[in-house]
């Protein structure tokens, strides 16, 4: 599993710092206002493909590994095609629409035509994006996904830096557009030995109903994890009738997203495999993935949150070019909220996985009722903080389920171990020393600090596991027979 998710994490690296980097130079290039309508108009857009193109790609990721466990794997091809075809269906009939109400679209947010034509494409391609990105995983083709990846960044990078240079509003708005276009071409390219429009249908029928369990469940998932992530964007900007708290908004949760690429690279890698199992009949083996993977993950988010919470005024200062005192509580808050979303994955995941992924959907349906409550009922006060609070509460809200759920319904065991509890006493000690001085060498000198702490903490598992890892990088060496998917 390693290789896979070493794949998929440089792959969501590339993805995600196209997005870092479009936040970090436009907001110091141009006026803060002028990001914070780019960002209302693109989480729109963007929100609106997450009512199906994520669905269709988890059932391929999932489907087409537990068709292959069950050695059916011409069904596989048949939903692949139908999904492909639903997909592009949709957004164009989607961007259809937005064009028709295009005078209404733009008065209703409040911001430049310009931005919403320039963004018009990604509502199309984002939907292609994300149903085609996970749609690798369910075929094992993660390599190709990471060649697709790094060229369709590279291609948004070079129009970024053109707009850039030549200072134009218009052409900004573009490498978003460009990003989606190169990346669906390759994607269906590389993938057309899995097309079958002839005989989609055929004998699909028996597994429809599953199908369509999962589908409406990944929707409501989709819409109260990514979905949720832009909603809070778009009603920071009309709650508060302010772009630039939109701006500063959304380059925090862009900035703070490269964090989650390892636990989305776990998931990446888990769900297809977990599946496998499952349609196998063995379920257990599925729970011992996800329990595997949950230790490793915790440290390492951990290490990276302590971090955070202790240099918090030097990573808000370069990521948004200043480091008020609103903004800086702002980062912490999110910080947090993402953080126990992180940790949280490998329950989430298992329970994704398997036949109760209705458990995971609804949670979040009640979690996104009470962050929107509370966007509504502090956003208009409190601005950005505000903000931050309803997206914590969602966060921490979805990923405490998880753990509950997971341990009770499929007796998932995941230990965090006794050093656990040293290491958050340590994070809240050392980060509230930091808040109390304004210097660097001694928010520098903490941080050494923490990491000779948190290495002394838990020097016998992390000796251990990177044994595991340098035998587990060997074991790919050539002419190396590979271990199977079960070691983490």
């Amino acid at each position: 599993m390693f290789g896979k998710v070493v794949l998929t994490g440089l792959g969501l690296i590339a993805f995600g710092l196209t997005r870092f980097v479009f936040n970090t130079l436009v907001i110091r290039l141009f006026p803060a206002s002028f990001l914070g309508d780019i960002n209302q108009v693109l989480s729109l857009f963007m929100l609106v493909p997450l009512f199906y193109a994520p669905a269709l790609g988890m059932l391929i990721s999932k489907f087409a590994s537990e068709f292959s466990g069950a050695n059916t794997p011409h069904k596989s091809q048949q939903l692949f095609s139908l999904s492909l075809v639903l997909v592009t269906v949709t957004s164009v009939i989607c961007t259809i629409v937005f064009l028709v109400f295009f005078r209404r679209l733009t008065g209703s947010l409040q911001v430049h035509p310009v931005i919403v034509l320039g963004l018009a494409p990604t509502l199309a391609l984002y939907g292609l994006y994300v149903f085609l990105r996970t749609s690798y995983y369910g075929f094992d083709r993660i390599a190709l996904y990471l060649r697709n990846e790094i060229l369709s960044s590279i291609v948004f990078f070079l129009v970024l830096g053109a707009a850039l240079l030549a200072r134009s509003r218009w052409l900004v708005v573009l490498p978003f557009a460009a990003h989606g276009a190169v990346f669906a071409a390759l994607a269906i390219y590389q993938l057309r030995d899995q097309i079958r429009f002839r005989g989609m249908l055929a004998g699909i029928g028996e597994d429809l109903r599953r199908c369509v369990h999962f589908f409406v469940h990944t929707t409501i998932i989709s819409l109260t994890g990514p979905g949720a992530f832009h909603l809070g964007i778009v009603l920071t900007g009309r709650l508060t009738g302010n772009s630039e708290t939109a701006a500063y908004y959304s380059v925090l949760l862009y900035s703070l997203q490269p964090l989650s690429l390892l636990p989305i690279s776990l998931a990446s890698v888990m769900i297809p495999t977990i599946s496998r199992h499952y349609g196998e009949g063995q379920v257990r083996e599925g729970v011992a993935v996800a329990e595997r993977a949950f230790l490793p993950l915790f440290l390492v988010m951990t290490l990276i949150w302590g971090g955070g919470v202790i240099l918090g005024k030097e990573a808000v200062l370069a990521i948004s070019g200043t480091a008020a005192g609103s903004l800086l509580a702002a980062f912490e808050v999110v910080l947090f909220g993402l953080y126990m979303s992180m940790i949280a994955a490998p329950p989430t995941v298992l329970l994704n996985s398997t036949k109760h992924v209705a458990v995971i959907a609804w949670s979040g349906v009640v979690a996104v009722v009470a962050a929107v409550a509370v966007w509504r009922a502090t956003v208009p006060v409190y601005g950005l903080l505000g903000s931050a609070a309803g997206y914590a509460l969602l966060q921490v809200g979805k990923g405490l389920w998880a753990f509950a759920a997971a341990r009770r319904i499929l007796r998932w065991r995941g230990r965090l171990g006794t050093a656990a509890i040293p290491t958050l006493v340590t994070i809240v000690a050392l980060g509230t020393a930091s808040l109390r001085s304004e210097r660097l060498l001694i928010h520098a000198g903490l941080a050494i600090l923490f990491v000779g702490l948190f290495s002394a903490f838990h020097a016998r598992t992390l000796a251990d596991y990177t044994k595991r890892l340098l035998a587990e990088v060997r074991s790919h060496a050539p002419g190396v027979v590979k271990p199977s998917d079960n070691s983490c």
